[in-house]
């Protein structure tokens, strides 16, 4: 066996694939059949990610705060039970059993997708060339009951990839339909580096904070990322900060990358957004040990946020076409 491989196995009834870099201690875990759920990557044995407690009670949580979760077609909240694209209505239907809701607004929140079984694994691999791999692949216009929340005919291919130190998500979304389609999606992947939280340090390469109500919906206004937190873009100590904010406009490396960091003592998780991903949203709760670093392809409540006149840059799918989008994790002192 060389230094990269992917292993199956079953755990609590579920088959998981793990994504192995033999060399640097590496294992991703993922579970198709749960949202196609990066439920843990460990490095030497130290968790990167936060992972669940076990699948049985994520899946009995019916919540956030573990692994990696996909949200898609919408990415964190919608300030009312409908949206709009290209001036039509759509309602959003509780009684499918399929939307998740925030308190204490009840918006609704993270896409249909998180806990979807209906994920498919169509390749993997493990090279030198390729580094470990899986791609899992998403029918979303078979389900009727998707298709009556957000009905636009299309599928996802997610990819994930271990190389070179580094864990690499490209999401593929194709509209397989006749009609033009919004894409907004985006991933929630929680971190606790090492150390007291209060010494966590973090830095923000995005140069605009997107000014929010009391349900934290964006309302199309921006300020500098450092008036909204002074020396953040560089290297903030979180301290007893409560973060729970969305940031644009990066300030992109030459090879068109933008990073967001956060270390702790020794530990420190970077997530670098490919141009596919033009926003990120920073969550750091006082009442949980943890942060989030959430890539997303356009800010909260993306669809009304457009329909309002208030974004102008939301990506519409023709009919044929296909949308991607990746970003890495890449983690060091573990």
């Amino acid at each position: 066996m060389g230094n990269y491989s992917v292993v199956s196995k079953v755990v609590e009834g579920h088959t998981t694939y793990h994504l192995l870099d033999a060399r640097r201690k590496m294992d991703l875990g993922i579970v198709p059949d749960i949202g196609n759920f990066a439920y843990e990557f460990k490095v030497d044995a130290k968790d990167v990610l936060i992972a669940p407690e076990s699948l049985k009670a994520y899946l009995e949580k019916h919540w956030f705060g573990w692994g990696i979760p996909f949200l898609a077609p919408y990415a964190n909240r919608i300030d009312h039970d409908y949206y709009y694209f290209q001036d039509k209505k759509y309602l959003l239907n509780d009684s499918l059993g399929n939307l998740l809701r925030v308190p204490p607004a009840n918006n609704v929140l993270h896409g249909l997708l998180v806990f979807d079984p209906h994920w498919e694994v169509v390749e993997t691999g493990g090279s030198d060339a390729t580094g470990a791999f899986i791609t899992s692949h998403l029918d979303f216009y078979k389900y009727a009951d998707l298709m009556a929340q957000f009905p636009f005919a299309h599928v996802y291919d997610v990819t994930y990839r271990l190389k070179d130190g580094k864990l690499e998500c490209t999401t593929k979304v194709t509209n397989v339909g006749k009609s033009v389609m919004p894409v907004h999606f985006g991933y929630h992947p929680y971190f606790r580096p090492d150390g007291p939280r209060e010494e966590w340090t973090l830095g923000i390469g995005a140069q605009k904070h997107w000014l929010v109500n009391e349900a934290l919906i964006p309302s199309g206004s921006t300020e500098p990322t450092d008036s909204f937190l002074p020396g953040a873009t560089n290297n903030l100590t979180l301290g007893h900060q409560f973060i729970d904010a969305g940031f644009a406009d990066f300030k992109r490396d030459p090879q068109g990358l933008g990073h967001i960091w956060t270390k702790g003592n020794t530990e420190k998780i970077e997530v670098v957004y490919g141009k596919g991903f033009q926003y990120a949203v920073v969550y750091a709760p006082l009442d949980h040990t943890l942060i989030c670093i959430e890539p997303q392809t356009g800010p909260t409540n993306a669809f009304n946020l457009e329909h309002a006149g208030k974004f102008k840059d939301l990506d519409a799918l023709e009919p044929g076409r296909a949308f991607e989008a990746t970003y890495w994790i890449i983690p060091t002192g573990f």
